[in-house]
């Protein structure tokens, strides 16, 4: 049987903004395998940002075409939009190997970086992002993502638990009542 290949090729974990030197394109890590320097500016994947006391508030992706990898997105939020003073600390989660990184430092988007990433690939990064937004649902997230029942296309097939359901009619019930209640005084 062929040995799979993770998704996810590399993470990091709760990185400090203030370690990050903005005016180069730099994001610079260190194995803890091999302790060996590795520049992420130019990864693809998923990231979160989190503020002063390590609260998720925003989800977002990079690297899914065009010229921007994850430190320009990084910097965007750091920077110019108006996230740039609620965040801290950021988490990422990377698609592209370490040696693909390496090979293409010096000459990001040749070759590999410019060629788009799988659709499948591409699918779920929409999956992962969703799934985390819905599991921290930061504030500054403005959509729960590909996961949203009106742009999965029917793909994905939504459930809710029958009690939630039925303790949701029962309090929408009660309140139609007080309403009802309260238009007659």
């Amino acid at each position: 049987m062929p040995e799979s290949k993770p998704i996810i090729k590399n993470i990091g974990y709760m990185w400090h903004r203030k370690y990050v030197n903005w005016k180069e394109t730099c994001l610079g890590g260190y194995s803890e395998k091999d302790d060996s320097f590795v520049d992420f500016a130019y990864q693809a994947g998923i990231y979160a940002l989190y503020n002063l006391n390590s609260e998720c508030i925003y989800v977002g992706q990079a690297g899914r075409g065009g010229e921007t990898g994850l430190f320009h997105r990084l910097r965007s939020h750091a920077l110019d939009d108006e996230l740039f003073c609620m965040w801290e600390r950021f988490s990422w989660y990377g698609f592209y190997s370490v040696e693909t990184v390496r090979k293409n430092k010096n000459n990001a988007y040749e070759n590999e970086f410019k060629e788009k990433i799988p659709r499948d690939v591409n699918e779920l990064m929409n999956v992962i992002e969703s799934m985390i937004i819905r599991i921290h649902s930061p504030k500054f997230n403005k959509s729960v993502g590909s996961l949203k029942k009106d742009k999965d296309s029917g793909q994905i097939e939504w459930f809710y638990q029958i009690a939630e359901m039925e303790d949701r009619v029962s309090d929408f019930n009660t309140l139609r009542e007080r309403c009802k209640s309260l238009r007659k005084t």
